[in-house]
């Protein structure tokens, strides 16, 4: 599986089976599924804030849903997601 570069500041995607995984930088930040769009809240740089929006920009996804980080990791780890 390769990346697929969205902007020139290092966002990234990349389709893994039904899921779209989002990256800022080398950071899964987002994972779009059929159902739903799931977005960490921001705990990095004023940069991948601009990341999370432009993803929410691209899913439809609303800021006021982002799951807290903590969450946003569980979610990842049970669906076996994980920086590659």
């Amino acid at each position: 599986m390769s990346k697929t570069q969205i902007d020139k500041k290092s966002l990234y995607f990349e389709e893994q089976g039904n899921k779209t995984i989002y990256y800022s930088y080398n950071t899964i930040v987002a994972i779009k599924t059929p159902v739903d769009t799931y977005v960490s809240e921001n705990v990095w740089s004023v940069t991948t804030g601009k990341h999370l929006n432009k993803i929410e920009e691209i899913t439809g996804s609303d800021r006021e849903y982002r799951m807290k980080h903590k969450d946003f990791k569980d979610l990842c780890t049970k669906n076996n997601i994980y920086n590659l």
